[in-house]
């Protein structure tokens, strides 16, 4: 059976995610792996300015050929990799440029893109740059070295981490050049103006660069987004060679009139005066710490110290705003609308403040608008959004929104609009999928928001034989329309979706993808048909689909089919171990997807309560190690009888804990507590939320517990 590159990213996600899946070991005796790891210099270079990137490569290469496989990712979201150990002398002539942003608690998030290429007939190669884990700023003769953590020996059923160590290489700094600095910035400058060519590679130069020019451009563009610099920019900041300057540049910021100030200005200043003004507080440059991730450490005093400094900082940009820019005042005010609770100081004024924001709202640039829209609507929604929002969506001659919606804007903000079905847009909705009309997938998922019944025959005149051809997105919204506006319509419609696998791979998931938009009974029905699918990413998203949205009736065919799978594999639970090397395990591997998808569909399903025992009895079921370990973290994880707010945004953009239950706004919390009996005992934990919204909040979750006969302390 074949597998998915879809597919394949989920069982990588779930394998790499179990508790224990790879096991660490201690580095091996030299020569007693058979992998060889090469370090080199790209471009056999030997001389670099200081500020100039470094480009290094990692080479990988075994004589065993199907054995060992290679994490070969190049970043992480914390924005440093831990897998490789530089050794770089003279250790006392180089600096950690992120040593002081990992010390103040920032960055420790994790994660991010990678492969697992197996070793065998070529070598893996890894491409680096040694910047990112050292400022070399002295001119002189340097040693490089690496022990790696990335390889992985695929046949031991732990998949234990191999340690390789790596040959030396060697290089020279070159004294400072000023015209070759300015030559740097002159060309990085050019490509981020030009809005062309290697956008990250230019903001990067900026970044190492470090110089007091590079700084004045990286304050200028901190708020750039259509470059995607803003971390480069906050690095560099960072590890800019003259903190001093970085802050008074900053500072003088703040008042500048085209200058917006984010909450990530203010608190990058914030933490770098802090560290100016307290060095003591600074993690230690040490041997054992640099290009490494610093030790914990107590973190209040910088803490305290940082909060006051970014309070101040707020306040000077509020006595500066009405002097700023339509544009600057419009993104400040967005801003200030989220951070001011942060400070202990009452949201005094917010309406005002998006009033002005509806009104600078034009004077944004497109890319700004789509991100405060996109990203950004649950700082900035409110009664003076509407009219502008009823603009975009319904008004033709206001900027002809709705025959040509803006680029990238999604149908969180265009279908915010209170009106369950906007019937007198009927015509120009239908109308807006004629002809080859680009977005074509916002206007697909308007047609889904907005549209009555009545332009149902017209759509499907128009699309009803292309259904199985569509590209994911657009099929779904159109499916979850005639899911709801003609269920025996929309029910054939999604079979045939279902059933062609020829020319995309679109019905994988497309169960999922419609009842994200839509969840009726047409939809249940199918997702419930689909569970003895012979494509494993099918029964996946088929039981995911029952789990997140399926009505209580959906309990028993879930039980059915995982007791199926249980008769199925259960003396055969060593052939569902993922294998990174064994082609035919990859397929397998799906199977064990298949698996968790059901154990986590009736354990945690929205429209039923599973208790203690009944999740006991769930893992009795299980037949691979890793569905057994998930099934024990939700049992460890039923016994909490807190309700945790972990954020909490808009209607379906919140995160809630109760027990093993991950929801998404207070009306699923309180779906969820109306299913526990009588009597339930909970605590409330609200430690994230400012203390008015917790306020707030506390009451209205008090309210509904008292109404379900809850009990909460």
């Amino acid at each position: 059976m074949r597998t998915s590159a879809v597919g394949l990213c989920l069982i990588l996600i779930l394998h790499a995610g179990a508790p224990q899946a790879r096991q660490q070991a201690a580095p091996a005796p030299a020569g007693s792996v058979p992998v060889t790891l090469t370090l080199r210099i790209a471009g056999d270079r030997t001389r670099f300015r200081p500020g100039e990137m470094i480009p290094i490569q990692l080479e990988f290469t075994s004589p065993i050929a199907k054995r060992f496989v290679v994490d070969n990712a190049i970043y992480d979201r914390s924005g440093r990799l831990t897998i490789d150990e530089f050794s770089l002398e003279p250790n006392e002539r180089v600096s950690d440029p992120l040593l002081d942003y990992f010390g103040s608690g920032a960055g420790f998030i994790g994660g991010g893109l990678r492969g697992m290429p197996v070793l065998g007939d070529k070598p893996a190669t890894i491409d680096l740059e040694l910047n990112d884990w050292f400022r070399l700023d002295e001119p002189g003769a340097y040693r490089l070295s690496t022990r790696s953590r990335r390889v992985i020996d695929d046949t031991q059923p732990s998949r234990t981490e191999i340690t390789v160590e790596s040959n030396e290489v060697t290089f020279e700094i070159l004294p400072r050049d000023p015209a070759w600095e300015a030559q740097q910035l002159a060309a990085a400058v050019g490509v981020l103006d030009g809005k062309s060519g290697n956008q990250r590679q230019a903001c990067r130069t900026l970044r190492f660069l470090g110089t007091d020019a590079a700084v004045d451009e990286m304050v200028k563009r901190y708020d750039d987004n259509a470059s995607g610099c803003g971390f480069e920019y906050m690095t560099g900041l960072f590890s800019a060679s003259h903190r001093d300057y970085v802050v008074r540049r900053m500072e003088a910021g703040l008042g500048a009139s085209d200058q917006p100030v984010t909450r990530n200005y203010l608190r990058t200043l914030a933490v770098l005066s802090a560290y100016k003004d307290h060095p003591e507080l600074r993690p230690a440059q040490t041997r054992q710490t640099k290009g490494r991730m610093p030790p914990s450490r107590d973190l209040e005093p910088l803490s305290e110290l940082t909060a006051a400094a970014e309070a101040k900082y707020a306040a000077i940009v509020a006595a500066a705003l009405p002097g700023k820019t339509a544009q600057a005042r419009a993104i400040i005010l967005a801003e200030r609308l989220d951070s001011s609770a942060r400070h202990d100081t009452a949201p005094a004024g917010s309406d005002d403040d998006r009033k002005q924001i509806a009104a600078s709202f034009s004077a944004l640039s497109a890319d700004r608008q789509i991100t405060l829209l996109q990203y950004e609507w649950r700082r900035i929604e409110g009664p003076a959004m509407l009219p502008l929002l009823r603009a975009i969506v319904s008004n033709a001659s206001t900027a002809d929104q709705i025959r040509n919606p803006l680029a990238g804007v999604s149908l969180k903000t265009l279908g915010a609009l209170p009106d369950r079905e906007l019937p007198e847009l009927d015509d120009v909705l239908a109308a807006n999928l004629d002809g080859d009309r680009r977005p074509f997938e916002i206007r697909a998922e308007l047609l889904q928001r907005y549209a009555s019944p009545a332009v149902a025959p017209r759509v499907l005149a128009r699309y009803g034989n292309d259904i199985g051809r569509l590209a994911c997105r657009p099929q779904a919204a159109l499916l979850a329309y005639f899911t709801r506006a003609d269920e025996k319509t929309g029910a054939t419609l999604l079979d045939r979706a279902l059933a062609s696998r020829a020319q995309t791979g679109c019905f994988r998931r497309a169960i999922r993808d419609v009842a994200t938009y839509h969840m009726g009974a047409a939809v249940e029905a199918a997702a419930v048909a689909h569970l003895d699918d012979p494509d494993p990413e099918v029964v996946a998203s088929a039981a995911e689909t029952l789990g997140r949205f399926g009505s209580a009736k959906a309990v028993s065919p879930l039980r059915a089919r995982l007791e199926r799978f249980h008769d199925e594999w259960r003396d055969r639970g060593a052939e569902l171990r993922f294998s990174y090397v064994r082609l035919e395990a990859r397929s397998q591997a799906g199977q064990a997807m298949v698996e968790l998808s059901l154990l986590q569909a009736l354990a945690k399903g929205r429209a039923w309560l599973s208790e203690r025992a009944a999740l006991a009895d769930l893992r009795a079921l299980c037949v691979t190690d890793n569905c057994r370990q998930h099934a024990d973290q939700m049992l460890a994880a039923s016994q909490n009888a807190a309700i945790t707010i972990v954020r909490l945004e808009g209607p379906d953009d919140s995160f809630i804990t109760i027990a093993q239950y991950d929801l998404s706004s207070v009306a699923a919390l309180e779906e969820k507590l109306a299913q526990y009996p009588a009597g339930a005992v909970f605590t409330l934990e609200l430690s994230n939320l400012d203390p008015q919204t917790a306020s707030t909040v506390a009451s209205r979750i008090k309210r509904i517990a008292d109404a379900y006969g809850i009990v909460l302390r």
